[in-house]
């Protein structure tokens, strides 16, 4: 960059986007260098990773399915990138949109495309809401096809949400409390048995997630989060939550399992927990999911309708299995596949015939996994446009 430029913007400017100072930086000064740039521009990897302008069209043909056209949903940190690639792979047909203006509604009716990939937008708790009240209209109103579906999305980066997902379905999960009200969480502090985790409703990777072990560090902690507070979740640092808490039972010696169901595939490794927490480690094993485990969330996703979930399950001492978290907005980031049997990469398969597992040799990873959404979208509009759905497994579902 030349004098001319740094003159222009600005000496903060420079020193608030420059990645090689990032590390060792304390986080105090990160958060106001964040505040001296636009939200959407936070993130100096994604804004690299930049995809195609909006409404631009690839017109190639994918075997007899030429006459199809996605639309990829334009996000504000550039994460749909991975879509566009995916279908450039694939040599699927698509259209980039923007739908975060006021013409939004005529942007997707206009589009001519018969689906949407979808990739919402959690850093900013605007966006998220543009994200809900838009998707909602195109998926219910309109009555556009999207992956994921707008029930995976609508607990995506909202723990409270999930809760109550979790709990409708009767799906195993550790014991949870909300509080919004002041009074009513300074009694349960006062009673509940330490240790005990504090989870902010926004954040992932283990961000907004305290583990407290002493009661007068709890009530304080109550006290000031009903006044104010802001709340790393590893996005920008002007998006602050207040108003109320969720707590959730402390669950130790538990083993982590990563597992992803993507359409008809189905991979998993184990988390390596380092202190009290797996999620955000980055460091895992690459064990074979037992079968046991491939069932559950097999029936987890199939009860809740979800084609394109990852689902964080907790391995108790005495067999049980109960899900942390569920996330349907996440990448993979092995190009090479995902080893899950004797070391080798690929994907397990439930046959609905013989009701049993299979595991088939590949490399499924592609794109941070979208190469495998875009098929399971292709999948899933094959049966719309045969008018029905595709086949729904059936089996006993209140049966874990």
């Amino acid at each position: 960059m030349n004098e001319h430029e740094i003159k222009q913007k600005g000496l903060l400017w420079i020193l608030a986007n420059a990645r090689a100072l990032k590390q060792g930086i304390p986080k105090t000064i990160k958060g106001f260098s964040r505040r001296l740039r636009p939200p959407e521009s936070h993130d100096a990897q994604r804004r690299l990773a930049e995809g195609p302008d909006a409404m631009v069209e690839e017109a190639r043909p994918h075997e007899d399915k030429k006459d199809i056209c996605l639309g990829i949903i334009k996000e504000f940190t550039h994460s749909d990138s991975h879509y566009i690639e995916a279908c450039r792979a694939l040599d699927i047909p698509y259209k980039v949109l923007n739908i975060s203006g006021p013409d939004w509604m005529e942007v997707i009716q206009n589009s001519g495309c018969h689906a949407f990939l979808v990739r919402p937008s959690g850093e900013l708790s605007a966006w998220k809401q543009m994200f809900d009240e838009r998707l909602r209209v195109i998926s219910h109103e309109l009555g556009k096809t999207i992956l994921p579906s707008y029930d995976e999305i609508w607990f995506y980066e909202s723990k409270r949400r999930m809760l109550y997902c979790l709990g409708a379905n009767n799906i195993p999960h550790p014991r949870t409390w909300v509080y919004y009200d002041r009074h009513e969480a300074l009694a349960f502090a006062d009673a509940t048995p330490l240790p005990i985790v504090f989870k902010a409703d926004v954040g992932a990777r283990a961000m907004g997630v305290q583990v407290f072990r002493e009661r007068g560090k709890l009530v304080r902690w109550i006290k000031r989060y009903f006044k104010k507070v802001t709340v790393n979740c590893d996005c920008d640092t002007r998006n602050r939550q207040l108003g109320s808490v969720l707590f959730q039972e402390y669950l130790p010696n538990v083993t982590e399992w990563r597992m992803i169901r993507m359409g008809k595939s189905y991979m998993g490794y184990q988390k390596i927990k380092q202190g009290d927490f797996a999620n955000g480690t980055k460091t895992f094993n690459h064990a074979c999911p037992p079968e046991a485990l491939l069932e559950f969330v097999r029936h987890v996703t199939e009860r809740g309708g979800f084609k394109s979930m990852a689902v964080d399950v907790f391995e108790t001492n005495d067999g049980r299995y109960l899900v942390n978290e569920l996330q349907t907005t996440f990448g993979l980031h092995v190009e090479d596949g995902l080893p899950m049997k004797e070391g080798k990469p690929g994907r397990f398969l439930f046959d609905d015939t013989t009701r049993t597992w299979c595991f088939e040799e590949g490399l499924f990873c592609q794109n941070e996994l979208c190469n495998l959404r875009v098929l399971t979208l292709l999948e899933q509009l094959d049966g719309s446009l045969l008018g029905h759905d595709s086949p729904a497994e059936s089996d006993g579902l209140d049966e874990v």
